[in-house]
């Protein structure tokens, strides 16, 4: 049964060229599947069966996406430059996979823990206060749970008093 919310026809994207892509974004993840393309941050419409980027003098001037308006699930790509703030999502579980590190800093009882994969995968629940570091090109899920959408969920929080700066 088809969903007319989101395209009836395949889509692929090499690695390659998302890579590429990633590395002209500098600290913003590489959106593939979202609500809506953003003409303002140089989106539009994936409508081809390959997905494409153009770049001019070094900076990204258009990039596909493929709109999701149902905003229950996000796909992106990330990779070492892609840079988050200490936050929460309320409903939105995560899901980051990759072939190289992963490192996860959460609050837990008002303590900071870390929990590691050298290369794999990393699932944050909704809820838990974190920020996610990356090593390498990373793929970045993420789905509602129960209501709500993945746009505007996220709150910025602040770390856990062992991970505020230090004052000398």
């Amino acid at each position: 049964m088809p969903h007319p919310e989101i395209t009836t026809d395949p889509k692929a994207a090499s690695l390659a060229d998302l890579a590429e892509c990633i590395q002209l974004l500098g600290t913003r993840p590489l959106k593939l599947i979202a609500e809506a393309a953003q003409p303002a941050f140089h989106e539009s419409v994936w409508h081809d069966a390959v997905w494409s980027f153009s770049h001019d003098a070094g900076a990204v001037v258009d990039r596909k996406l493929l709109p999701f308006p149902a905003d229950s699930f996000q796909f992106s790509a990330a990779n070492q430059h892609s840079k988050q703030d200490f936050h929460r999502h309320a409903n939105v579980l995560e899901i980051y996979v990759s072939h190289f590190p992963i490192e996860l800093v959460y609050e837990k009882n008002g303590a900071e823990e870390k929990l590691s994969v050298p290369s794999g995968v990393m699932i944050v629940p909704p809820g838990i206060a974190h920020r996610v570091s990356l090593q390498g090109l990373t793929f970045v899920f993420q789905t509602v749970i129960g209501s709500g959408s993945v746009h505007n969920d996220k709150s910025i929080v602040d770390p856990p008093a062992d991970l505020a700066p230090r004052k000398l």
